[in-house]
């Protein structure tokens, strides 16, 4: 579950967000596991990793696409 959350930018965010406000006790038994792994600092650092990647990822592949067209 942990996987396929962090795979979501959407889902990742809204987890990250969930957990900043500690709200993470009314998520019950996946708010535990979420705040097993997102709430360290290695969680931390791949949630931000992975949103960096979801955001730079579709921009270089837009750059090299515009790079070979002639506009």
């Amino acid at each position: 579950m942990v996987l396929i959350t962090a795979l979501s930018p959407i889902d990742l965010a809204r987890v990250q967000m969930l957990l900043h406000l500690d709200v993470s006790a009314m998520m019950g038994y996946t708010g535990a596991i979420f705040k097993d792994f997102f709430g360290t600092t290695i969680g931390l650092i791949a949630s931000f990793v992975l949103l960096s990647l979801w955001a730079i990822l579709p921009f270089i592949i837009s750059l090299k696409k515009f790079k070979t067209k002639d506009l």
